[in-house]
Protein backbone atom coordinates (compact mmCIF):
# COMPACT_ATOMS: atom_id res chain seq x y z
CA UNK A 1 0.00 0.00 0.00
CA UNK A 2 3.02 2.29 -0.29
CA UNK A 3 1.60 3.97 -3.38
CA UNK A 4 -1.62 4.76 -1.48
CA UNK A 5 0.39 6.72 1.08
CA UNK A 6 2.33 8.42 -1.72
CA UNK A 7 -1.00 9.47 -3.27
CA UNK A 8 -2.03 11.00 0.06
CA UNK A 9 1.05 13.20 0.18
CA UNK A 10 0.56 14.27 -3.43
CA UNK A 11 -3.10 15.09 -2.85
CA UNK A 12 -2.30 17.51 -0.06
CA UNK A 13 0.62 18.94 -1.97
CA UNK A 14 -1.40 19.66 -5.06
CA UNK A 15 -3.94 21.58 -3.01
CA UNK A 16 -1.42 24.01 -1.70
CA UNK A 17 0.42 24.35 -4.89
CA UNK A 18 -0.85 28.27 -8.91
CA UNK A 19 -1.13 39.91 -18.04
CA UNK A 20 -3.17 39.71 -20.86
CA UNK A 21 -0.84 42.35 -22.34
CA UNK A 22 1.56 41.21 -25.05
CA UNK A 23 5.24 40.90 -24.09
CA UNK A 24 8.08 40.08 -26.42
CA UNK A 25 9.81 36.78 -25.62
CA UNK A 26 13.20 38.48 -25.76
CA UNK A 27 12.15 40.83 -22.95
CA UNK A 28 10.39 38.23 -20.79
CA UNK A 29 12.04 36.97 -17.61
CA UNK A 30 11.03 34.28 -15.14
CA UNK A 31 9.87 36.95 -12.70
CA UNK A 32 8.06 38.73 -15.50
CA UNK A 33 6.13 35.56 -16.39
CA UNK A 34 5.03 35.15 -12.77
CA UNK A 35 4.02 38.81 -12.51
CA UNK A 36 2.00 38.48 -15.72
CA UNK A 37 0.22 35.42 -14.30
CA UNK A 38 -0.71 37.32 -11.13
CA UNK A 39 -2.11 40.23 -13.12
CA UNK A 40 -4.06 37.93 -15.46
CA UNK A 41 -5.76 36.12 -12.58
CA UNK A 42 -6.82 39.02 -10.38
CA UNK A 43 -3.98 41.47 -9.84
CA UNK A 44 -1.26 41.83 -7.22
CA UNK A 45 -3.10 44.31 -4.97
CA UNK A 46 -6.34 42.32 -5.00
CA UNK A 47 -4.65 39.00 -4.22
CA UNK A 48 -2.76 40.57 -1.32
CA UNK A 49 -6.09 41.62 0.18
CA UNK A 50 -7.53 38.08 0.19
CA UNK A 51 -7.92 37.02 3.83
CA UNK A 52 -9.25 33.47 3.51
CA UNK A 53 -9.94 30.68 1.04
CA UNK A 54 -12.57 27.93 1.41
CA UNK A 55 -12.89 25.10 -1.10
CA UNK A 56 -14.66 21.78 -1.71
CA UNK A 57 -13.70 19.14 -4.27
CA UNK A 58 -14.09 15.56 -5.41
CA UNK A 59 -10.93 13.50 -5.94
CA UNK A 60 -10.71 10.48 -8.22
CA UNK A 61 -7.53 8.41 -8.03
CA UNK A 62 -7.31 5.74 -10.72
CA UNK A 63 -4.91 2.98 -9.69
CA UNK A 64 -3.79 0.49 -12.35
CA UNK A 65 -5.09 -3.05 -11.76
CA UNK A 66 -6.94 -1.93 -8.62
CA UNK A 67 -9.69 0.49 -9.56
CA UNK A 68 -10.64 4.04 -8.63
CA UNK A 69 -10.60 5.65 -5.21
CA UNK A 70 -13.31 8.28 -4.76
CA UNK A 71 -12.70 10.92 -2.11
CA UNK A 72 -14.11 14.25 -0.99
CA UNK A 73 -12.07 17.21 0.14
CA UNK A 74 -12.87 20.24 2.27
CA UNK A 75 -10.31 22.94 2.98
CA UNK A 76 -10.32 26.16 5.02
CA UNK A 77 -7.39 28.61 5.01
CA UNK A 78 -6.90 31.92 6.79
CA UNK A 79 -3.86 33.94 5.77
CA UNK A 80 -1.25 33.97 7.00
CA UNK A 81 -0.69 30.66 8.72
CA UNK A 82 -4.03 29.07 9.70
CA UNK A 83 -5.80 26.19 8.02
CA UNK A 84 -7.50 22.81 8.08
CA UNK A 85 -7.90 20.26 5.28
CA UNK A 86 -9.95 17.07 5.48
CA UNK A 87 -9.95 14.29 2.84
CA UNK A 88 -12.25 11.29 3.26
CA UNK A 89 -12.73 8.08 1.27
CA UNK A 90 -16.19 7.70 -0.26
CA UNK A 91 -15.71 4.58 -2.36
CA UNK A 92 -13.16 2.32 -4.00
CA UNK A 93 -11.65 -1.18 -4.08
CA UNK A 94 -12.51 -3.31 -1.06
CA UNK A 95 -8.81 -3.85 -0.32
CA UNK A 96 -8.40 -0.14 0.48
CA UNK A 97 -9.74 1.01 3.84
CA UNK A 98 -10.71 4.51 4.91
CA UNK A 99 -7.98 4.44 7.55
CA UNK A 100 -5.36 4.00 4.85
CA UNK A 101 -6.31 7.05 2.81
CA UNK A 102 -8.27 9.45 5.03
CA UNK A 103 -6.15 12.43 5.93
CA UNK A 104 -6.32 15.66 7.88
CA UNK A 105 -3.99 18.61 8.27
CA UNK A 106 -4.34 21.41 10.83
CA UNK A 107 -1.96 24.29 11.38
CA UNK A 108 -1.58 27.67 13.05
CA UNK A 109 1.42 30.02 13.26
CA UNK A 110 2.36 28.20 16.49
CA UNK A 111 1.73 24.53 15.80
CA UNK A 112 0.12 21.96 13.57
CA UNK A 113 -0.18 18.30 12.62
CA UNK A 114 -1.01 15.99 9.76
CA UNK A 115 -2.90 12.69 10.14
CA UNK A 116 -2.53 9.99 7.52
CA UNK A 117 -2.72 6.20 7.63
CA UNK A 118 -3.88 6.38 11.23
CA UNK A 119 -0.72 8.22 12.29
CA UNK A 120 -0.38 11.83 13.42
CA UNK A 121 2.81 13.74 12.59
CA UNK A 122 3.56 17.09 14.18
CA UNK A 123 4.15 19.87 11.68
CA UNK A 124 7.54 20.57 13.24
CA UNK A 125 8.68 17.08 12.20
CA UNK A 126 7.84 17.54 8.51
CA UNK A 127 10.41 18.67 5.91
CA UNK A 128 10.64 22.43 5.48
CA UNK A 129 9.19 22.35 1.97
CA UNK A 130 6.12 20.45 3.18
CA UNK A 131 5.61 22.81 6.14
CA UNK A 132 5.64 25.76 3.75
CA UNK A 133 2.88 24.16 1.68
CA UNK A 134 0.63 24.37 4.72
CA UNK A 135 1.65 27.64 6.33
CA UNK A 136 1.24 29.82 3.27
CA UNK A 137 0.98 33.58 3.48
CA UNK A 138 -1.32 34.04 0.49
CA UNK A 139 -4.23 32.41 -1.31
CA UNK A 140 -2.15 32.49 -4.50
CA UNK A 141 1.17 30.67 -4.31
CA UNK A 142 2.73 32.69 -7.11
CA UNK A 143 2.77 35.75 -4.84
CA UNK A 144 5.26 33.96 -2.61
CA UNK A 145 7.54 33.36 -5.60
CA UNK A 146 8.03 37.11 -5.88
CA UNK A 147 9.89 37.03 -2.54
CA UNK A 148 12.49 34.61 -3.93
CA UNK A 149 15.84 35.78 -5.30
CA UNK A 150 16.29 35.86 -9.07
CA UNK A 151 18.59 32.84 -8.78
CA UNK A 152 15.61 30.73 -7.63
CA UNK A 153 13.54 31.67 -10.70
CA UNK A 154 14.85 30.36 -14.02
CA UNK A 155 13.20 30.88 -17.40
CA UNK A 156 13.73 27.80 -19.57
CA UNK A 157 13.16 27.28 -23.27
CA UNK A 158 9.54 27.55 -24.41
CA UNK A 159 7.56 24.31 -24.59
CA UNK A 160 4.28 23.10 -26.07
CA UNK A 161 1.53 21.55 -23.93
CA UNK A 162 -1.61 20.17 -25.55
CA UNK A 163 -0.78 22.06 -28.77
CA UNK A 164 -0.45 25.39 -26.96
CA UNK A 165 2.85 27.27 -26.51
CA UNK A 166 3.87 27.76 -22.88
CA UNK A 167 6.56 29.53 -20.91
CA UNK A 168 8.58 27.15 -18.72
CA UNK A 169 9.87 28.44 -15.37
CA UNK A 170 11.82 26.54 -12.73
CA UNK A 171 11.05 27.67 -9.16
CA UNK A 172 13.37 26.46 -6.38
CA UNK A 173 12.45 26.66 -2.69
CA UNK A 174 14.19 24.81 0.16
CA UNK A 175 16.27 22.85 -2.32
CA UNK A 176 13.22 21.57 -4.23
CA UNK A 177 12.67 22.61 -7.85
CA UNK A 178 9.26 22.61 -9.53
CA UNK A 179 8.77 23.45 -13.20
CA UNK A 180 5.74 25.61 -13.94
CA UNK A 181 4.28 25.92 -17.43
CA UNK A 182 2.38 29.16 -18.16
CA UNK A 183 0.09 29.48 -21.17
CA UNK A 184 1.65 32.19 -23.35
CA UNK A 185 -1.70 33.66 -24.35
CA UNK A 186 -3.68 33.65 -21.09
CA UNK A 187 -0.68 33.61 -18.71
CA UNK A 188 -2.57 31.03 -16.59
CA UNK A 189 -0.64 28.13 -15.05
CA UNK A 190 -1.12 25.31 -17.55
CA UNK A 191 0.79 22.65 -15.61
CA UNK A 192 3.49 21.98 -13.08
CA UNK A 193 6.06 19.20 -13.07
CA UNK A 194 7.76 17.84 -9.98
CA UNK A 195 9.54 14.77 -8.66
CA UNK A 196 8.03 12.65 -5.90
CA UNK A 197 8.47 9.24 -4.24
CA UNK A 198 6.40 7.73 -7.10
CA UNK A 199 8.43 9.42 -9.84
CA UNK A 200 7.86 12.46 -12.03
CA UNK A 201 4.40 14.00 -11.66
CA UNK A 202 2.84 16.23 -14.30
CA UNK A 203 -0.18 18.14 -12.97
CA UNK A 204 -2.31 19.84 -15.63
CA UNK A 205 -4.61 22.72 -14.61
CA UNK A 206 -7.79 23.46 -16.57
CA UNK A 207 -11.36 24.79 -16.36
CA UNK A 208 -10.35 28.24 -15.19
CA UNK A 209 -13.25 30.29 -13.81
CA UNK A 210 -13.89 33.67 -12.25
CA UNK A 211 -14.80 32.92 -8.62
CA UNK A 212 -15.91 36.51 -8.02
CA UNK A 213 -14.12 39.81 -7.76
CA UNK A 214 -12.10 39.06 -10.88
CA UNK A 215 -10.15 36.23 -9.22
CA UNK A 216 -9.43 33.43 -11.72
CA UNK A 217 -8.70 29.91 -10.47
CA UNK A 218 -8.45 26.41 -11.98
CA UNK A 219 -11.33 24.12 -11.07
CA UNK A 220 -9.68 20.93 -12.38
CA UNK A 221 -6.23 19.50 -11.66
CA UNK A 222 -5.21 16.23 -13.31
CA UNK A 223 -1.95 14.58 -12.28
CA UNK A 224 -0.15 11.71 -14.00
CA UNK A 225 1.67 10.13 -11.09
CA UNK A 226 4.77 8.45 -12.45
CA UNK A 227 3.01 5.38 -13.79
CA UNK A 228 1.28 4.77 -10.44
CA UNK A 229 -2.06 6.16 -11.54
CA UNK A 230 -3.97 9.31 -12.41
CA UNK A 231 -5.42 11.70 -9.87
CA UNK A 232 -8.10 14.24 -10.77
CA UNK A 233 -9.23 16.96 -8.37
CA UNK A 234 -12.52 18.58 -9.43
CA UNK A 235 -13.50 21.60 -7.37
CA UNK A 236 -17.20 22.20 -6.83
CA UNK A 237 -16.71 25.41 -4.85
CA UNK A 238 -13.91 27.94 -4.29
CA UNK A 239 -14.60 31.06 -2.25
CA UNK A 240 -12.46 33.90 -0.92
CA UNK A 241 -13.02 36.36 1.93
CA UNK A 242 -15.77 34.34 3.62
CA UNK A 243 -14.92 35.71 7.07
CA UNK A 244 -13.23 32.56 8.39
CA UNK A 245 -11.71 32.92 11.89
CA UNK A 246 -8.95 30.96 13.69
CA UNK A 247 -11.45 29.59 16.20
CA UNK A 248 -13.74 28.34 13.39
CA UNK A 249 -10.81 26.50 11.83
CA UNK A 250 -9.90 25.01 15.21
CA UNK A 251 -13.48 23.83 15.66
CA UNK A 252 -13.39 22.14 12.23
CA UNK A 253 -10.27 20.29 13.33
CA UNK A 254 -11.74 19.37 16.71
CA UNK A 255 -9.23 21.53 18.57
CA UNK A 256 -10.80 23.19 21.60
CA UNK A 257 -8.55 26.09 22.55
CA UNK A 258 -7.73 29.68 21.69
CA UNK A 259 -5.72 29.64 18.49
CA UNK A 260 -4.67 33.29 18.37
CA UNK A 261 -0.94 33.84 17.95
CA UNK A 262 0.76 36.03 20.56
CA UNK A 263 1.20 39.66 19.59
Amino acid sequence: MKRIYSFALVALGLLFMTSHSATAQTAMTARGVIEANIEATGGLTAWREVKDLVSEADIAFEIPQMGTLELVLESWSLFPGYGYTNIELMGGPAVVSAEQVNQKAYYTPLEGWMEMGGTRTELSNLPAAQREQFQRSSAKGELEFLNLPDSALVLLEDEVLNDRPVYAVNVTTNGTTVKFLFDKETKYVAAQETNSPVGKILSVMSDYRDIGGGFIMAFTQTAEMGGQGTQTISFSSIKVNSGVTPDQIAAKAGVKKNTAAPE
